[in-house]
């Protein structure tokens, strides 16, 4: 019994231990219409280009996907637009996410809130944004 117990407090004790001590990252919100200043940088939420995203409550044959436009404007450079897209691609489409490339990060989209729900109309669209290393 002794061993028993042993082995699983040497098992507890090495999970515990092997958990990733990072702090989460925390998410920057942009409302739809909306910027927010990181830094130097302005990001604007310019548009919803598209919401397919298979609504909570459905089963779909396709999980859909939300595709946004997002503004990058930086003091002294051009400012940009960038397509995102947040869920499935198709051929040709990229599966990044970052819009932004700095001296030492970048930023990337990984959310728009809030999910659809079955015969509920989505209103309040925010898109979620999150600093990134460069690799």
């Amino acid at each position: 019994m002794k061993s028993i117990i042993t082995i699983f407090t040497i098992l507890v004790t090495s999970l515990a231990l092997s958990q990733d001590t990072k702090s989460p990252q925390i998410g920057i919100k942009i409302d739809l219409g909306e910027s927010v200043k990181v830094g130097a940088v302005t990001i604007t939420f310019a548009e919803l280009l598209e919401d397919s995203r298979c609504p909570e409550g459905v089963q779909c044959v396709w999980a859909g996907r939300a595709r946004v436009l997002v503004e990058v404007s930086e003091e002294g450079k051009e400012t940009y637009q960038k397509e995102i897209i947040i869920g499935q691609i198709t051929a040709g489409e990229s599966r990044d996410r970052r819009f932004y490339f700095g001296d030492t990060k970048a930023l990337e989209a990984f959310a728009v809130t809030p999910y659809p729900k079955y015969m509920v109309k989505t209103e309040g669209y925010r898109l979620l944004i999150r600093e990134t290393g460069l690799d």
